[in-house]
């Protein structure tokens, strides 16, 4: 769920199940994630953003037919890792 939702979703969470839900949104999960793939190393982290971006890609293009969906890859990222 995105940041803007996360208060909300919380208090309620805490309404039905107090202690028992965990509620993040996708932004921090994600990021937590990719900080713990990439051993909490800068570059490392880049390269695992970009291979999270390069599997999104490879998935839409396999099922979607409204490549408009694929997500344009910046060049700061470096390049590709052939492995």
């Amino acid at each position: 769920m995105p940041d803007r939702l996360v208060a909300g979703t919380k208090q309620l969470s805490e309404l039905e199940s107090a202690g028992k839900i965990s509620v993040k949104s996708i932004e921090s999960f994600v990021s937590q994630n990719i900080d713990e793939l990439s051993g909490f190393s800068w570059s490392e982290g880049m390269k695992e953003f970009r291979r999270l971006l390069e599997t999104y890609n490879e998935r839409v293009d396999a099922v979607e037919t409204n490549k408009s969906m694929m997500i344009e890859i910046p060049v700061n990222l470096g390049p590709s890792d052939p492995s």
